[in-house]
């Protein structure tokens, strides 16, 4: 006995405290003899309800205190009166799958800590949410006995519930990865994810659960607290305002009171900044200098409305009102470059500026027509007004126009406000010239000066996010999207409202770029929320919508998108008409797609400047070739036909044009397969790679949403093919991809080359671990064969520490197998080291980390060795690029998910493919985790056989067969080829 047994006589007569009761409640279960006892009080207790209830003649005599409160407590428990049904009750108790000890689920505590819902019953009781001043709460304890229980019950769910309360990541998600699939369990993992900050990819998951349970009520809650961590307000508000229509009590009321709060918190930040914007326009007009408190809140605004009222101004007196501006606007940018720029003005000839001033005033409203403006620079620069005519030339659309001249009058103005806008100027001409890696070089140079500070936060957020522009343009999503970011962050710190808004736009783009759907509908829908009565902005939102909605195969939903965008009453834009192109083989297609896509097509051909790159004019020729061929085949294959021509002498400098060919070629071979044209799909398959046609052994394969085309010959060159369009969800594994009669026909063959189009190409599990094949990359069909040649070892790095991974065993050649070997290892293991290394050699293996990090790279990267200056260890895809492999090396990529890959419409992007496109002959890399312990046992014999000239598709084929046999570890089936 303990001292808690001195306690069961309040227990029983309700003299404990509520925690105190809860408390006891458990220690009853675990105490036999608190248990003996408590049923004999229940026995004594019950006798005396009975002589009670049997004195009920003695009117006189009334129920003593004690009688009345034991009455009341045993009352309550009658259905428990007998000794068999107390001791089912404690069984119950003991062995049910939840606890109900409130101390594991924080309910002692008047206030919740934890922001998010999470699905457990006792973890998601509410109360008022608590911030702790100290930027987080201590740790709280737990009870190991109440865990005990739990994991006794099998409650994984529950163990996980009460490591996410008290913030236990690591504890809580390995509990969670036991449990099967459920919008619960997607709603859980993503309290994980933002508590380690990761609000996108909780996103993903919340979108995932609300699709299956639309009014998941902590789904709703939590992702209303995703969308508040992106900083999309109103989305966020929309969230919660769902969750308050539930009626759940208490969750109801405080949804209210965080959707209220975030509205007005938006709609304040509008309304300050469009009165800004008004009061400098006045300003710019001739009215009163911005006041001082909104200068101060909007400075990249006040300056530049600052330069556009000087132009203006023209008396002596105007000049001097705007003194006290320019000192406060140079004291945020630092230097006197305002100040001077008065000065100067105040000396010139104001009187003779009038009539020029007044045009400028037009210029800034758009009130000042083309050739008006065309006439304007022609006076200003006769009368040499150089201000006049910096600020004009920037309104010109086409930044090649009077280039040079921009600058040197940029430049001449000593104002590092304008030696910024001439580098961004002239990029923008670099753009419409079809120089993009050149304006992507201009503009990150002059973000090097830049800081972190504040100066000149205006022009640095503009420079940011015409570099993201431009990497999206080169198809670099992931540092499209860091780069818009950060833009984004400089947009918030400056109040800069309508810069946001369009980064957010963007952002959303690069998203739908990089495959991220769901958190593109939220950036878009954002947009379209701030600014509802703009709906003629809306347009690229509409269609990137729309598009969003397409990945995702809801082609109904992509169509409600379209319809939006069409109201606005604006030509369709490239997007927009992809994505009626695209719906012309689905049932949501319509009758006057035609006459609106020919007319979206005419408007964008008439006007240049509305398309982005040299390859935007195969993009439209592929467009209308994709919508048309499903009508009218022989109209639509000649459309395609063009397309790929025109792109042609475009491929090496355009992403567009890379993308009109391959998507021209996925439509081809669409619509042959679709009409049991099978030896037609083929040749297309190697027209497009310039190969040989294909004889036996080779499959080709190609998806393109809910279509599915593959097409192949057997060892004895019979031709086999299949078609079709039932996919309802996004491709998201290969396995079973292949009919069991293709893989069936294909199992005799020494090796298959496997011609797969992204984004099935580096996927593992297309076909079976019994077959031998290889996803054949390459120009050329010929087997690669061994060949002597010196080899390079890469082992033994020495990773970042602070990346915390752990070391790897050290590698050493096997005894008489070092001729012709160099071994890179520690310090001198690095990236530049490295490829200098790979250049010559014949073989290369790299023992060492992989790591997936979408926020850096595209695919995986290895981690090397850092290097002495600036500390760089990661060998990505991109490095490969102009490094040609010259020995034609066989490449053992022996680290962790160093397959993995980018699957886009038109690449796939990683590692393997980088290394076949650089020269390399083959490669072998996993898409999966690789055991140290194994990595060497494995891969050794593998090289041994291809270096005596065995083909490496069966060699691999053959050591993984016997790998599983003889130990089973399954690893093996993620190893892919690459030749």
């Amino acid at each position: 006995m303990n001292e808690l047994c001195g306690r069961l006589e309040s227990f029983i007569d309700g003299e404990l405290a509520p925690v105190d009761a809860e408390n006891f409640r458990h220690h009853l279960t675990r105490c036999h003899a608190c248990e003996t006892r408590m049923k004999e009080l229940l026995a004594l207790a019950l006798l005396a309800d009975d002589a009670l209830h049997s004195s009920a003649g003695m009117a006189d005599v009334g129920p003593t205190r004690l009688q009345l409160r034991r009455r009341r407590t045993w009352m309550m428990v009658v259905p428990l009166a007998l000794a068999a049904g107390l001791a089912a009750w404690v069984l119950v108790t003991r062995t049910g799958s939840e606890p109900v000890s409130s101390e594991l689920w924080l309910g002692q505590s008047p206030g919740r800590t934890l922001e998010a819902r999470l699905t457990y019953p006792s973890a998601d009781r509410h109360r008022p949410y608590e911030v702790m001043r100290s930027g987080g709460d201590k740790p709280r304890a737990m009870s190991l006995r109440e865990l005990a229980k739990l994991e006794e019950a099998g409650d994984e769910r529950g163990i996980a519930s009460a490591y996410l309360l008290r913030g236990d990541a690591a504890q809580a998600r390995a509990f969670l990865d036991r449990l099967p699939a459920s919008p619960d369990l997607d709603s859980d993992q993503a309290v994980l994810l933002l508590q380690q900050g990761a609000p996108e990819e909780a996103l993903v998951l919340l979108d995932r659960a609300l699709k299956q349970q639309p009014q998941h009520p902590q789904a709703l809650w939590n992702r209303g607290l995703a969308l508040k961590a992106l900083g999309l307000s109103l989305q966020s508000a929309e969230a919660f305002e769902r969750v308050s229509a539930l009626k759940e009590p208490g969750w109801s009321e405080e949804a209210a009171r965080r959707a209220a709060e975030l509205r007005r918190q938006e709609q304040e930040k509008r309304k300050d900044w469009k009165g800004a914007k008004e009061e400098c326009d006045r300003m710019v007009a001739g009215g009163a200098p911005l006041a001082q408190g909104l200068a101060a809140r909007h400075p990249g605004l006040a300056r530049l409305c600052f330069y556009d009222a000087l132009r203006a101004a023209t008396s002596a007196e105007r000049v001097e009102a705007l003194r006290p501006l320019a000192r406060q606007l140079d004291a945020v940018d630092g230097g006197s470059h305002l100040t001077d720029a008065l000065q100067r003005a105040a000396q010139s000839d104001l009187g003779a500026r009038k009539p020029f001033a007044a045009d400028y005033v037009k210029l800034t409203k758009g009130e000042l027509p083309p050739p008006a403006l065309d006439a304007l620079i022609v006076k200003l620069r006769e009368a040499r007004h150089e201000d006049l005519l910096l600020g004009t030339l920037l309104f010109l659309k086409d930044s090649r126009q009077f280039e040079e001249e921009y600058r040197a009058l940029a430049l001449g103005s000593k104002d590092p406000w304008f030696a910024l806008l001439a580098e961004e100027r002239q990029a923008r001409a670099d753009i419409q010239r079809g120089q993009t890696p050149r304006a992507r070089m201009r503009l990150t140079e002059a973000l090097r000066g830049c800081g972190p500070e504040s100066r000149f936060n205006y022009r640095c957020l503009e420079l940011q996010r015409n570099l993201a522009l431009v990497e999206r343009q080169l198809h670099r999503p992931v540092e499209s999207r860091a780069h818009a970011l950060a833009a984004l962050e400089r947009a918030r710190a400056g109040r800069e409202w309508t810069k946001e808004w369009r980064l957010l736009q963007e952002l959303g783009q690069a998203a739908l770029f990089h495959g991220d759907v769901s958190l593109a509908r939220a950036y878009l829908e954002e947009t379209i929320q701030r600014l509802p009565e703009r709906c003629e902005d809306h347009e690229p939102a509409y269609a990137n919508l729309a598009l969003a909605y397409y990945r995702t195969l809801d082609f109904a939903g992509a169509r409600e998108q379209l319809d939006r965008a069409a109201r606005c009453g604006q030509p369709p834009s490239l997007a927009r008409a992809f994505v009626i192109a695209d719906l012309a083989h689905t049932q949501e297609r319509r009758i006057e797609d035609t006459a609106m896509l020919t007319r979206g097509l005419e408007a964008l051909r008439a006007v240049p400047s509305r398309l982005e790159t040299a390859g935007d004019g195969a993009m439209l020729r592929h467009i209308e070739g994709r919508f048309f061929i499903e009508q009218d085949r022989h109209r639509g294959q000649e459309l395609l036909r063009r397309a790929i021509d025109e792109s042609a002498p475009l491929l090496d400098s355009d992403v567009n044009a890379r993308k009109a060919r391959v998507y021209s070629y996925t439509s081809l071979i669409l619509d042959a397969a679709r009409h049991g044209e099978f030896e037609r799909a083929l040749a297309f398959f190697t027209e497009e790679r310039a190969l040989p046609s294909a004889e036996r052994c080779v499959l080709g394969v190609t998806v393109d949403d809910e279509r599915t085309a593959l097409v192949a010959r057997d060892a004895a060159g019979k031709l086999l093919g299949h078609y079709d369009s039932d996919r309802r969800e996004r491709l998201e594994s290969v396995e079973g991809l292949v009919p069991e009669a293709l893989a069936q026909a294909l199992r005799p063959c020494v090796t298959v080359n496997v011609l797969a189009r992204p984004p099935v190409l580096g996927k593992p599990g297309l076909l079976p671990p019994d077959i031998a094949w290889a996803y054949h990359v390459g120009p050329s069909l010929t087997e690669a064969r061994g060949s002597p040649g010196p080899r390079l070892v890469v082992a033994d790095v020495n990773a970042p520490s602070e990346l915390r991974l752990p070391s790897l065993r050290a590698w050493s050649p096997a005894r008489g197998d070092d001729a012709g070997l160099t071994l890179l290892k520690g310090a001198a293991a690095t990236p530049s080291q490295v490829l200098r290394a790979m250049r010559d050699a014949a073989e290369v293996q790299i023992h060492a980390h992989g790591v997936v990090d979408p926020n850096v790279v595209d695919g995986s990267l290895l981690v090397l060795s850092p290097e002495e200056q600036g500390g760089r260890y990661a060998l990505t895809a991109g490095d490969l690029q102009g490094h040609p492999l010259q020995g034609r090396p066989v490449v053992l990529l022996a680290a962790c998910h160093a397959a993995h890959s980018k699957a886009y419409f038109h690449e796939t992007f990683g590692l393997p493919v980088a290394f076949v496109e650089s020269g390399a002959r083959a490669v072998l890399a996993a898409t999966q985790e690789i055991p140290d312990a194994e990595a060497s046992d494995f891969f050794e014999p593998v090289l041994a056989r291809i270096r005596e000239g065995l083909p490496a598709a069966r060699v691999l084929r053959d050591a993984r067969q016997d790998w599983l046999r003889s130990r089973g570890s399954p690893w093996v089936r993620q190893v892919l080829l690459f030749e």
